[in-house]
C-alpha cells in the first residue's frame, strides 16, 4: 500500500511540474543608469555610477521568489568635474579605493497597484548595512522589463562626508539616487 501511495505521489508530483517562480532578467547597461543628485553649497549637482553589476528575478505574480541585487562600482562615479570625482571617491566620502562597492539588494515587494511597489531593501556603503524602503515603477511587458524609482538616502547614515563635510554646510546630507533600469528575459 505505501508503494503504491509513493508512486501515486511520484506521478502527480511529474505532472504538476516545478513549482512556479519568478524570471530570471539580463539588464541592458547601455540603456540603464544610476544617477545621484545632492547640494554642494546652493548649487544642485547631478552626478552618475556608469558601473553597475546586477542580478534580477522578478515577476509581479511570484513576489515571494523576487530578488534584486545590485553591486555598484564605486570607482565610476562621476559628476563632469574631475576634482569633484576624486574627492568624492576618496577616504572621507565613498572611499571607493577601500570600500570598492556598494551593494543594495531588495528584500520585499508589496503591490500598491498598477505598476508600483513599496520596496524594503539593505544597502551595504562602507562597512555598514542600513534598512531603506521606497517606491518603484515595474513594468513587465513579455520578455521586456523596466523599472524606475528614486531610493532617499542620508550619506552621514552611512559614515559618507567625514570631518568637515559631516554637517552638511559644504555638502548637502539628502541624497536621491534615481534608477532605470532596463532589462530582457534571461
Amino acid at each position: 500500500m505505501f508503494l503504491r501511495a509513493f508512486a501515486v505521489l511520484l506521478l502527480v508530483s511529474a505532472l504538476m511540474g516545478s513549482p512556479a517562480q519568478a524570471k530570471d532578467w539580463v539588464v541592458d547597461p547601455a540603456s540603464s543608469k544610476l544617477t545621484l543628485t545632492f547640494q554642494q553649497g546652493q548649487t544642485p549637482v547631478t552626478a552618475s555610477f556608469e558601473r553597475f553589476a546586477t542580478n534580477v528575478r522578478f515577476d509581479p505574480a511570484f513576489l515571494a521568489d523576487a530578488l534584486v541585487e545590485v553591486k555598484v562600482d564605486l570607482t565610476s562615479f562621476t559628476s563632469g568635474d574631475a576634482q569633484r570625482d576624486a574627492q568624492a571617491q576618496g577616504a572621507d566620502f565613498l572611499d571607493a579605493g577601500g570600500a570598492a562597492e556598494a551593494v543594495y539588494r531588495a528584500t520585499t515587494f508589496e503591490p500598491l497597484g498598477g505598476d508600483r511597489y513599496k520596496v524594503a531593501a539593505e544597502l551595504a556603503l562602507k562597512g555598514v548595512t542600513r534598512q531603506i524602503v521606497h517606491e518603484a515603477t515595474i513594468k513587465v511587458d513579455g520578455d521586456r522589463a523596466y523599472a524606475e524609482g528614486t531610493v532617499p538616502v542620508t550619506r552621514t547614515d552611512f559614515g559618507v562626508g567625514t570631518g568637515q563635510f559631516a554637517t552638511g554646510s559644504l555638502v548637502g546630507l539628502d541624497v536621491n539616487v534615481a534608477f532605470v533600469i532596463d532589462a530582457k528575459a534571461g
